[in-house]
């Protein structure tokens, strides 16, 4: 029988073959829907890749359009001109778009209700003479621009010698201008507005007269010199110790955080022993002085300044530190400062209410000079009576025992004021008063009488001895003796001592003790002399005189306010802003020599601070397939964003700074 091979063969290849297509087909259609799946997953993501980008780019085009405008939440006002929709037609991948705006409930108009309650003021400079004097004065070479960081305003003149004011916002001033000023909106000179211009009365950080403090030991080179927070009456010494010929010259003067009182009476006609004779300029001619909490070159609070510590950037600086705690230098009288070869770094405290002044001028304030007739609490002694405060002739009396007289004394203890002088307290005249007699009346008799204040040495009174039977009124000048005591606020009355010895027979009188004394108290007072005079005339003067150059620094960290005052800054070679946080007085006077290589503000008032901001909520909508886009349902994105502005009243369009203070979107 024949085989067949070839037939058996092919009847067994067939089931293989079908399992093979199968296999295919159904590997091929997984593979075909997954592929469809990617496809359509792709596709999905496309489109909500293009709405959150559509919507970011709405929220971008919001936030810009607010930046370009004025809004800034007053009542009627809206965020985008007429409305507080933006609409966005046509505007990405995914369609039209709108962004709805409100403004934040909870920071309205930037914190500032008025400029008396606002941390920080409203203007850079603000000047605030009128009486024909220049309100601004810049002097400096051909070619140099003085540059300004916010709002100019002088309540007379601005005056700019060469070279250019420049600023990054408005330029006001009630007179005329002169000289070269640029700025956005162009200088608006012989203006008449109001607002701006007024004075914000800053309160100082005190408001009675803190303890007299001494001037800290001063006896090794390059030390730290601690001064603690109080009142400074002794311009004279501080000049001394801050002198390159002072015992301790190069050191750091470390000014710990806290409220200074400076008011000095080197000039005063009367004087303690203590207190040297000079002017009331307090010149800082050597070392570096650190007012505040120090920091190292990171901003790290440190327990103490270093020597020589490093200015700027050595003490916690309130525009960058919410926590800054600082000092205000407060200046009374004709008490000036004057920053010549030293280096000085002034730093004032955080607030959220109102602007860290760190230098103020008082505005009010004057002394009350007391006058008072003391007389003894008690009386011991050989003489009847005690009544001996008035002259009224019932005073103490004794009775000779006999024909040819005797001897008595008298110790009278008081005579002292109903309340203590302070420390600081000038005594201006103290007179020890003694009216006494005898009914007989001798020249002969002797009489002694001496006055021993607390803890002091004895003073001699003079007594005369009338011989006609009449009352004497003996009068003693002991204002130099006692005058230290006072001063040094350890004066607490003292003890009268009489002794008489008779001749003859009779009764001798001692109708009154009496102390009588004036002085006058440490007081908050406010700036005057030749501060008050119209600068630059030769008796004027102002309160802070300043050079500021490579070796010469000066910087305040905080706010100027000294609306009396005129200051008077020297600047060659400036590094970095002289005054931050700006600066209010009656007129200031900028002089800039040789080459200028500093091209930042040299005066500025921070955008913002620290809590200092007006915020707006955005949300983004995106509307795909439809024709315009109108705010509903859950939005696309969202964002919390904070404007500030130059000159909150007038905010300048483009020139807004503008922070992301939140920013979320739906994926």
């Amino acid at each position: 029988m024949k085989r067949r091979w070839k037939g058996d063969d092919a009847g067994a290849a067939l089931p293989l073959v079908l399992v093979l297509v199968t296999v295919i087909a159904v590997v091929l259609g997984a593979l075909l829907s997954f592929a469809d799946t990617s496809v359509r997953t792709t596709v999905a993501l496309r489109d909500q890749a293009a709405s959150a980008y559509t919507a970011d780019g709405a929220l971008q085009a919001g936030i810009n359009a607010i930046r370009n405008g004025t809004f800034t939440g007053a009542a009627g006002e809206h965020c985008f001109g007429g409305s507080d929709t933006l609409t966005l037609p046509d505007f990405g991948g995914a369609g039209p778009a709108a962004v709805s705006c409100t403004a934040d409930p909870a920071k309205v108009l930037i914190q500032c209700p008025s400029l008396s309650v606002c941390n920080r003021p409203g203007n850079a400079i603000l000047t605030l003479g009128t009486g024909g004097e220049d309100g601004l004065n810049i002097q400096q070479p051909t070619g140099s621009a003085f540059r300004v960081h916010g709002v100019v305003y002088s309540n007379s003149n601005i005056r700019v010698v060469n070279g250019s004011l420049d600023t990054n916002t408005a330029v006001y001033a009630r007179d005329a201008c002169a000289g070269t000023i640029r700025s956005t909106p162009a200088p608006s000179c012989g203006y008449g507005g109001s607002g701006l211009g007024a004075d914000p009365g800053y309160a100082p950080a005190l408001t009675s007269v803190p303890p007299r403090q001494p001037l800290p030991p001063c006896t090794k080179a390059g030390s730290l010199v601690t001064f603690q927070p109080g009142y400074y009456d002794d311009a004279a010494g501080l000049s001394a110790m801050m002198s390159s010929s002072s015992k301790c010259k190069d050191s750091t003067w470390w000014f710990t955080p806290g409220t200074y009182y400076f008011d000095f009476h080197n000039s005063a006609a009367v004087r303690p022993p203590s207190l040297p004779a000079g002017d009331d300029v307090w010149t800082i001619d050597n070392g570096f002085l650190v007012a505040g909490t120090p920091v190292d070159e990171s901003g790290r609070v440190i327990a103490k300044p270093p020597v020589p510590a490093k200015i700027p950037g050595a003490c916690s600086n309130p525009i960058e530190d919410a926590k800054a705690v600082g000092v205000q230098f407060v200046f009374g009288g004709d008490s000036r400062l004057a920053v010549k070869a030293g280096q000085a770094e002034i730093c004032g405290t955080y607030r959220a209410d109102r602007p860290p002044v760190a230098l103020h001028g008082l505005t009010s304030g004057a002394e009350s000079p007391v006058t008072a007739t003391l007389g003894p609490a008690s009386v011991t002694g050989d003489f009847t009576g005690t009544a001996l405060s008035t002259v009224d002739g019932a005073g103490a009396a004794w009775i000779a025992p006999g024909k040819s007289g005797g001897s008595a004394t008298l110790t009278a203890t008081g005579f002292a004021p109903a309340a203590a002088p302070p420390a600081g307290t000038i005594l201006t005249s103290a007179k020890v008063r003694v009216v006494h007699g005898n009914d007989r009346g001798a020249s002969k008799d002797d009489r002694t009488a001496q006055f021993t204040p607390a803890g002091g040495a004895p003073i001699p009174l003079n007594l005369s001895s009338p011989n006609d039977g009449s009352a004497a009124t003996d009068v003693t000048d002991v204002t130099s003796q006692l005058a230290q005591a006072v001063y040094d606020g350890t004066f607490t009355g003292g003890r009268l001592s009489y002794a008489v010895n008779l001749k003859h027979e009779g009764t001798e009188l001692v109708d009154a003790l009496q102390l009588e004394l004036a002085y006058t108290p440490p007081a908050l007072r406010a700036e005057s002399g030749c501060t008050q005079l119209m600068y630059p005339s030769g008796a004027a003067c102002a309160l802070v005189t300043a050079v500021n150059n490579a070796g010469n620094r000066f910087y305040v960290q905080g706010t100027t306010y000294a609306p009396k005052a005129v200051l008077d800054i020297t600047l060659n070679n400036a590094t970095e802003p002289i005054f931050r946080f700006g600066v209010i007085a009656r007129s200031l006077w900028v002089k800039e020599t040789g080459s200028v290589t500093f091209t930042g503000p040299v005066i500025e008032v921070p955008d913002d601070s620290p809590g200092f901001v007006f915020g707006v909520y955005l949300s983004a909508y995106v509307c795909p397939g439809a024709g315009t886009c109108t705010p509903s349902g859950t939005p696309s994105a969202r964002a919390r964003v904070a404007y500030v502005d130059g000159d909150p009243t007038n905010p300048v369009p483009g020139a807004r700074q503008v922070s992301v203070l939140s920013w979320s979107g739906n994926r």
